[in-house]
């Protein structure tokens, strides 16, 4: 089974920078944008419960919110390369 990754995201280039960095550092990983617009939030961001944006979800658990650096990703994603 392969790690999920959800990134939730708005249009912000904060969130742009981290999609761009965990697509980069997590190629064996299934990774799904989740965007938030405004004060509207899709159903699975209330699921977990996000706060704010960019947040990282991997296998349904919150691991990071904010702009990770690439060695951040590869500690918290056992999918990265």
């Amino acid at each position: 089974m392969a790690n999920r990754i959800e990134v939730f995201t708005a249009d912000c280039p904060l969130c742009k920078d981290t999609m761009k960095i965990v697509r980069q550092v997590c190629t064996k990983c299934e990774i799904i944008e989740r965007r938030c617009s405004g004060d509207v939030c899709c159903d699975e961001a209330k699921a977990y419960d996000v706060r704010s944006v960019p947040t990282i979800v991997l296998n349904a658990k919150i691991v990071f919110v904010g702009k990770p650096t690439r060695e951040e990703v590869r500690k918290m994603a056992p999918c990265a390369n």
